[in-house]
C-alpha cells in the first residue's frame, strides 16, 4: 500500500462503512454528512481501483478486497488510537482503548465474563484481546507495551517487574455424572486410582496432578494431557477420565464434582505489569478491577 498516495483520514470512514453496512449509519457514527461518506468512499475506490462496497438491500456489503483489507486497517487504527489516547486523563465511558492480557486458562475462565460485563456497563468502547504468551517472553513484552498484563504464576522473573497477588481458588475433582465414583467421597487411593486429563500449556515438564502424586507418595501418568479446560471437560463427560480443576471451571461444567481427599494449597495467580507503565492511568483502572474481581465469588 502506498501510503504517501492515501489520505489516512479515509480509513476511519472505511472502517465506518464495514462496521454498519451502511453510508447513512456510518456518517451517523462518525457525525460527519453522508455526502461527505460518499466523498470518501469514492476517494478510496480510486486509490484501491476497487469498488470496496457494492449495494446489497438497503445497505452495502463489503468487496473481497474489503475483506482482506480490514484486518490490518483495524490493527492500524488500534494502535493511533491507543498511542494518541491522553495518558493523564482517562475515561472510561469514552475510551476505545485495547488492552492486551496474557493469562492462563483457568485464570481466563474465570475473570473474562465477570470483566466482560464489567466493561459493557462502563466501558462499552474499550476491548480486551487475550493471548497466552510464553512465560519466558512475559517481562521482554511487557517492557515493550505489547502486552499490558500479565496473569500467571507466582515466580515470574524481571527487574522491572511489578505485581500483585489475585485470590486463589480451591481445586476440585471432575468426573461424568454415570462414573461409578460420582456419588461417593473419594479417598487417597480411589482418586489417585483414577485415569486422570492434565491440563497444561506446556509441552512436558510435569503437570499439577503428577505433582500432586508424587508429593503423595503416588505415581500416575495423565492419559491425556490437553492445552485447555474446555476439551478437557468434554473428555470427561464422555469418559472415565477424571480432571482436577478450579472450583469455578469444575461449578460451570454441568459434571459431577468431588472434593479432593487431601489438603492442597492452590497455585495463587500473580497480576504482572511493567514498572514503566505503572502510573498510566488507563493500566491502574484495570488492575484496580481486575484484582476486584478475583476476590469476588463467581
Amino acid at each position: 500500500m502506498n501510503l504517501r498516495a492515501l489520505d489516512l483520514n479515509l480509513l476511519p470512514v472505511l472502517e465506518a462503512i464495514y462496521a454498519e453496512r451502511s453510508l447513512t449509519r456510518a456518517s451517523e457514527v462518525l457525525h460527519i454528512t453522508q455526502p461527505a461518506v460518499s466523498n470518501a468512499l469514492s476517494r478510496l475506490r480510486a486509490h484501491f481501483e476497487d469498488p470496496l462496497f457494492v449495494r446489497e438491500g438497503r445497505g452495502v456489503k463489503p468487496t473481497a478486497m474489503t475483506e482482506a483489507l480490514m484486518p490490518a486497517v483495524r490493527e492500524a487504527l488500534d494502535k493511533l488510537r491507543t498511542g494518541l489516547e491522553p495518558r493523564s486523563v482517562f475515561e472510561p465511558s469514552r475510551s476505545t482503548r485495547v488492552f492486551n492480557i496474557s493469562c492462563r486458562d483457568a485464570s481466563a475462565h474465570i475473570l473474562a465474563p465477570p470483566l466482560a460485563q464489567k466493561l459493557e456497563a462502563q466501558a462499552p468502547g474499550i476491548r480486551i484481546a487475550w493471548s497466552q504468551i510464553h512465560r519466558s517472553a512475559v517481562s521482554s513484552e511487557l517492557a515493550s507495551g505489547r502486552l499490558d498484563l500479565a496473569i500467571d504464576i507466582h515466580d515470574l522473573r524481571g527487574p522491572e517487574l511489578e505485581r500483585t497477588l489475585l485470590s486463589s481458588t480451591d481445586y476440585a475433582c471432575m468426573l461424568a455424572k454415570d462414573h461409578p465414583l460420582a456419588d461417593k467421597p473419594l479417598t487417597l487411593d480411589s482418586f489417585f486410582g483414577l485415569r486422570h486429563i492434565a491440563v497444561s500449556s506446556r509441552r512436558e515438564g510435569r503437570c499439577l496432578i503428577e505433582e500432586m502424586a508424587r508429593s503423595r507418595g503416588y505415581r500416575i501418568t495423565p492419559v491425556h494431557r490437553l492445552p485447555h479446560y474446555m476439551p478437557a471437560i468434554e473428555v470427561v463427560r464422555g469418559t472415565r477420565l477424571a480432571l482436577v480443576a478450579p472450583q469455578p471451571v469444575a461449578a460451570s461444567a454441568g459434571l459431577a464434582v468431588l472434593k479432593l481427599p487431601f489438603e492442597f494449597i492452590s497455585p495463587g495467580s500473580v497480576l504482572y505489569w511493567h514498572r514503566e507503565y505503572a502510573q498510566d492511568p488507563a493500566l491502574m483502572w484495570l488492575r484496580s478491577i481486575i484484582t476486584n474481581l478475583s476476590k469476588t465469588p463467581h
